[in-house]
């Protein structure tokens, strides 16, 4: 008999046993007439039946949201309980009981209809516990916690605060910056590369298009450690392979990193010490922990993807006598308070940059200013070079901003009406840039990258 951990979310089932996953189970269904299909088996064939297939009802869990789809209706409710009927049957022993966290953006009701399809499937539920409580109640964190999830459909900012006791305070909701949104986003910056490459487009056919999604976590995941990574597809008639920079991914997610740094922003007054917990999949978003560096007064811990079910697990004894279980909002800590005072508020000082990337092309930084705005390309500026922004974007000015080298340092001077933005904080006058920073020209406006190249 033991206790499972389950982390409930619209990503995957994460179950653990024994402080080990057993299973990670995709919030996918799929409506086929000849049989559902859920977890696995769903997200297999995806991208090969798209019509069929259903991917919120985690997010939207509710026994009166009906989908219909080749002839068949089923609610969010069904599909919940084939889900975790598939799940158990799999990873269960006789006499197991399961432990449940959820994040929270799971309503009360919907806590109560989870643990409704839990009782019919005859799951013994031990104790239910918010997912950010349960993952950072363990950690040896400052006073204010701030847990960033990026889920399927939506990011989620948890506020928990406490010295002896650390108790969710506030939930904010992100709602258009999930990994479904950025994943389409990277998906299609492979495939135009790979047409401009080899006139072969992987999102044209289903069977490529396939198999490029599920090879995208694992060149993420390379993201991490390379500079460059090379990404291939293969056919029955042939195989095709392009390279692709770091750089180029945060660049083609950047409308959601920015939702995601004005979450945390929103959340964390500047200045202040707090610990700033991310979760494992939101972590191996490429460029995203750097940017969220950047933010004075925050230090950032990563968490283990079994982080919310182990603890779950673990402290099954602390979540309470309650039948049927009460949803736990508090723990208490197991390390003490970080104590410190400002430490982790400085920026850590970075490499010079010796390159600004736009639009994947690099231009040299030297002590010759190098000026951006609008205007004619390759228009001479006194005493220096200028790089013409095409399509006259909105909130960019016609001599916006100069970059340069002086001394040790490379700064950049803001002209413009409409501000120059580094890391998302307006540059008042003049700032010094570090290699990986991100330099935004108005709003919405344009954003390029600070890189060193060896």
């Amino acid at each position: 008999m033991a206790t499972i951990g389950l982390e409930l979310v619209d990503v995957a089932l994460i179950a653990v046993r024994e402080g080990a996953r057993t299973a990670a189970s995709p919030g996918v269904a799929l409506m086929d007439p000849a049989g559902l299909l859920v977890g696995e088996p769903a997200a297999a064939n995806l991208r090969l039946r798209p019509l069929l297939a259903v991917d919120r009802f985690w997010t939207d869990l509710a026994a009166d949201s009906m989908v219909q789809t080749a002839g068949l209706v089923a609610s969010h409710a069904d599909l919940a309980h084939a889900h975790l009927a598939q799940l158990w049957g799999a990873i269960a022993e006789a006499g197991d009981r399961v432990a449940l966290a959820v994040p929270g953006t799971l309503r009360l009701p919907q806590v109560g209809l989870a643990l409704g399809i839990a009782n019919h499937l005859a799951i013994p539920v031990a104790g239910i516990v918010d997912s950010a409580v349960a993952a950072c109640a363990g950690l040896r964190a400052r006073a204010t916690v701030l847990h960033l999830d990026v889920q399927l459909h939506q990011a989620v900012l948890t506020t928990l605060q406490g010295g002896e006791v650390l108790r969710r305070t506030r939930v904010e909701v992100a709602s258009r910056a999930g990994l479904k949104s950025m994943f389409g986003a990277w998906a299609q910056l492979i495939g135009e590369a790979m047409v401009r490459r080899t006139r072969f487009d992987p999102l044209h056919q289903a069977a490529s298009e396939q198999q490029l999604y599920e090879r995208l976590p694992g060149w993420l995941d390379r993201l991490a450690t390379e500079e460059s990574i090379d990404v291939s597809i293969e056919t029955a008639a042939n195989a095709f392979a392009v390279t692709l920079h770091r750089e180029q991914f945060p660049l083609a997610a950047d409308a959601w990193y920015a939702q995601l740094v004005e979450l945390v922003q929103a959340g964390h007054r500047a200045g202040t010490a707090a610990t700033l917990a991310l979760s494992a999949r939101t972590a191996a978003l490429p460029g995203l922990r750097d940017r969220l560096a950047s933010q004075d007064g925050l230090e950032l811990v990563t968490l283990a993807d079994i982080a919310p079910a182990a603890a779950a697990a673990e402290r099954v004894d602390e979540l309470g006598p309650d039948e049927p279980p009460s949803l736990v909002i508090a723990l208490p800590r197991r390390q003490p308070v970080a104590t410190g005072g400002a430490a982790g508020t400085q920026r850590e000082r970075k490499s010079n940059p010796t390159h600004l990337v736009l639009e994947s092309r690099a231009h040299r930084i030297d002590e010759q200013p190098l000026v951006l705005g609008l205007g004619e390309v390759g228009a001479a500026e006194a005493g220096g070079r200028r790089i013409a922004l095409a399509g006259r974007p909105a909130g960019v000015s016609r001599r916006h901003c100069s970059i340069l080298r002086r001394g040790d340092s490379v700064i950049v001077c803001d002209h413009s009406r409409y501000g120059s933005f580094v890391n998302d904080e307006r540059v008042n006058g003049e700032a010094v840039l570090s290699a990986g920073d991100r330099l935004r020209l108005g709003t919405p406006g344009v954003v390029l990258e600070l890189v060193t190249v060896a």
